[in-house]
């Protein structure tokens, strides 16, 4: 039996931040991760403000920058043949654009430089509850093995994406559900300036 102050299901953006955060406050940190490490995810690369300075106050954004993605100095708004520019203003931090095959491993780093054990290929299958009901860890399985784990701890996070796992265990109620309006095309194309999101 395994026992944590905390563990995170979930291994990318949300789930690493948060094991390095809970880490670097002396927390011992279990993350688990169903992904096999470094894969890619559906996600725009744009992050915005809040992102870059979060990674900056984390001391992550040089690592970022060092992994070549791109200054973000301005913003395209395409309506048909007419274009709007946006320009980030003077002496602001540049937005960045990386890749979620280069951002998640950063994080994922720093979750473990911080202390945080973080396996991946780890599948939850349950949570573990005490007479109560209150939930009090999970059971998973790795990759390539039958036997599930136990491990426990004083909290469980669920960031394991909109189909959570977690939040399906515990019955999570959705606070704001809406319906798709838009449709977005993601696509990778040659010979564009890589200075602006459009």
């Amino acid at each position: 039996m395994h026992r944590y102050d905390a563990i995170v299901v979930g291994g990318r953006a949300a789930g690493a931040a948060t094991a390095m955060l809970l880490a670097r406050g002396g927390q011992d940190v279990l993350v688990l991760e169903s992904a096999r490490p470094g894969t890619d995810t559906l996600s725009t690369h744009a992050l915005m403000r809040g992102a870059v300075l979060q990674l900056d106050r984390w001391g992550l954004l040089p690592t970022v920058v060092a992994q070549g993605a791109p200054a973000i100095t301005a913003t395209e708004f395409h309506y048909g043949d007419d274009v709007v520019t946006v320009a980030s203003r003077p002496g602001t931090t540049p937005l960045r654009a990386p890749r979620r095959t280069v951002l998640d491993p950063i994080l994922v780093d720093a979750a473990r430089g911080a202390g945080a054990q973080v396996v991946f290929g780890a599948r939850v299958t349950g949570l573990l509850r005490d007479l109560r009901g209150r939930v009090t860890g999970v059971e998973y399985v790795e990759r390539g093995t039958r036997a599930p784990v136990r491990a426990h701890a004083a909290v469980v996070v669920g960031a394991d994406g909109r189909r959570s796992t977690v939040a399906e265990a515990v019955d999570a109620h959705v606070e704001h559900a809406g319906a798709a309006s838009s449709a977005v095309l993601y696509s990778y194309l040659p010979g564009l300036p890589d200075d602006r999101y459009r």
